[in-house]
C-alpha cells in the first residue's frame, strides 16, 4: 500500500473545487497538464492507464468521446468508457488527442512529471491516485448508482473492492441522520 507524505486524502472535491484548481492552479504547460488533470478528474483511472493512452484510443461519435481503457492491476473492464463531449474542459482533452500523431501517446511523460502535475495544480497533499477516489466517492454519492456500474467503470472484479470507497461517501451519514430522526417523530 502506497506511503502519502502528507497522509492518504479521503475528502473528496466537487466540480466546483475542480474548476477553481483549473482556472487558478498552476500549470507548466497549459494545454498538456490541463488535459491531463482533466482526464484523471472525470475517468478517475490510474495515472499508468492514463499515461499509456495513444491516439487510437479515443474516438468521438454522436458527442461522445469514446475511450479504451483497459484496467491495471489484473481488473478487467468490459467494453469502453464514454464520455459527453461538453463536459467542462473536455474540449482540452480533444485537442491534445487532435494534436497527437497517430501511434503516439496523447500524454508523453512520465510517472513522476504526472505526480508532479497534480501535485503543482492541486496541491502538495494530492496525489494522482486521490483522482481515481474522488471519482468513485462522487459516483457513490449518487444513490442510483449499483455495484455493476461502478464494477463496470473502474474494471474492478471484486465487489470487496467497491466496500474501500463506500466509507468515504458522505450520502450514508446524510441518510443515517434522517433515519434519527424518524426514529422519534
Amino acid at each position: 500500500m502506497p506511503r502519502y507524505k502528507h497522509g492518504k486524502q479521503i475528502e473528496p472535491i466537487d466540480f466546483q473545487t475542480f474548476n477553481d484548481i483549473m482556472e487558478h492552479g498552476e500549470f507548466k504547460k497549459t494545454l498538456l497538464h490541463k488535459s491531463f488533470l482533466t482526464f484523471l478528474y472525470w475517468i478517475g483511472c490510474r495515472k499508468a492507464e492514463a499515461l499509456e493512452r495513444v491516439k487510437e484510443d479515443f474516438k468521438i461519435k454522436n458527442g461522445v468521446l469514446i475511450v479504451n481503457i483497459p484496467a491495471k492491476k489484473g481488473g478487467q473492464r468490459e467494453g469502453e468508457l464514454e464520455l459527453d463531449v461538453d463536459l467542462p474542459y473536455l474540449d482540452l482533452i480533444i485537442t491534445r488527442i487532435k494534436r497527437t500523431k497517430k501511434g503516439k501517446r496523447v500524454w508523453p511523460f512520465t510517472e513522476r512529471t504526472a505526480i508532479n502535475i497534480v501535485k503543482r495544480a492541486m496541491g502538495e497533499k494530492y496525489y494522482p491516485h486521490f483522482l481515481r477516489l474522488n471519482r468513485a466517492t462522487r459516483f457513490l454519492e449518487d444513490p442510483d448508482t449499483t455495484i455493476p456500474d461502478m464494477k463496470a467503470w473502474f474494471g474492478w472484479k471484486r465487489i470487496e473492492t467497491i466496500n474501500k470507497y463506500v466509507g468515504y461517501s458522505k450520502r450514508h451519514i446524510r441518510e443515517q441522520r434522517a433515519r434519527l430522526r424518524k426514529e422519534f417523530e
